[in-house]
């Protein structure tokens, strides 16, 4: 009896030690993944703010090629200029990210993207001006809408956003008090997505040529206007083209798109002879320059990868960013 209670005991005693055992070394993997976590953490902060030093990086870098592309080739923008040409997946080396250590045992850092003409596309903030529609940009969206397969109605949907973003003007009598603005004006497409009919799959179809962009900028000198915005035949599909022209076909503006390869036009009545027949061009509609560009592109640093989109605004005196979307 006492030799079986003996062997009771000793074994309660041995299931008590591993009992502990067990905890202790729980607790320890507990700490041990504690500090992985934190030093992962830090390493993903860390990590973040060399990304967004780069994405700064990159959009200065943006800003120094289109001044020298105004400064060499005037108000003439087409998709033959640097500018225009796409910067494949590139690893970066030290000096760009201020020394930092940028290779390992994970990821090296890469960026990959490309500088768009944000004026190759409709910009529908011009459907409305001093708080009236705007016939002639109403029209063309309806055709581009019905190019697309789309509902025309979505342009009169459209319109009264607007115009509840950008009330009349106040009148000159200095007693009158302006119409404030009821909603903040939409600046990206995905402002959109709460109005009738403008769903994902309608935003997806618009987006290659549509923009929104801003009646105002804030520039270095102070607040510029820049409603009426034309679009650059230089660099519009033509789908675009051909909404902007009552008088053209979708198939004329293709071929004339694909002679603009060989040929740029630096004038307007350039553009226009080269359709056939020759066309004339409206001046309050059409440009061969622009002045607003979109940057979109990649940023990847250790295990962070991020895709980024910013508007940029090339005035008389510099280039500024209006804004930017990280997604």
């Amino acid at each position: 009896m006492m030799q079986r209670f003996g062997s009771r005991q000793r074994g309660a005693a041995i299931v008590s030690v591993l009992v502990l055992v067990s905890i202790a070394t729980l607790l320890v993997a507990s700490l041990f993944w504690r500090q992985h976590l934190a030093t992962r953490s830090v390493q993903n902060r860390f990590a973040s703010a060399q990304l967004r030093w780069i994405e700064t990086a990159v959009l200065d870098w943006a800003a120094v090629v289109l001044r020298s592309d105004q400064n060499s080739s005037g108000q003439v923008d087409h998709l033959q200029e640097t500018w225009a040409v796409p910067v494949a997946e590139t690893r970066l080396d030290e000096t760009v990210t201020a020394g930092a250590r940028i290779s390992g045992t994970t990821r090296s850092a890469l960026i990959a993207g490309q500088i768009f003409d944000a004026q190759s596309r409709l910009n529908l903030s011009n459907l409305v001006h001093e708080g009236k529609p705007v016939e002639k940009q109403a029209v063309a969206f309806r055709r581009l809408l019905a190019q697309l397969g789309l509902s025309p109605a979505l342009e009169a949907v459209l319109t009264r956003r607007l115009l509840d973003a950008y009330p009349a003007a106040p009148a000159a009598d200095p007693k009158s008090v302006a119409t404030p603005a009821l909603l903040s004006p939409p600046l990206k497409l995905g402002d959109l997505l709460r109005l009738p009919g403008f769903d994902d799959r309608t935003l997806a179809t618009l987006a290659p040529y549509v923009i929104l962009l801003p009646k105002r900028v804030p520039t270095s000198g102070g607040p510029l206007t820049t409603s009426a915005t034309r679009v650059n035949i230089n660099t519009a599909p033509a789908e675009v083209i051909a909404a902007l022209h009552e008088d053209m076909t979708l198939d004329a503006a293709r071929g004339f798109v694909l002679a603009r390869e060989r040929t740029v036009a630096t004038t307007l009545e350039q553009a226009g002879s080269r359709f056939n027949p020759a066309l004339s061009l409206n001046a309050e509609l059409f440009s061969v320059g622009s002045s607003f560009f979109l940057v979109s592109g990649m940023v990847r640093f250790e295990r962070i990868e991020a895709s980024t989109e910013a508007l940029l605004f090339r005035g008389p005196a510099r280039v500024d960013l209006l804004w930017r979307q990280q997604f």
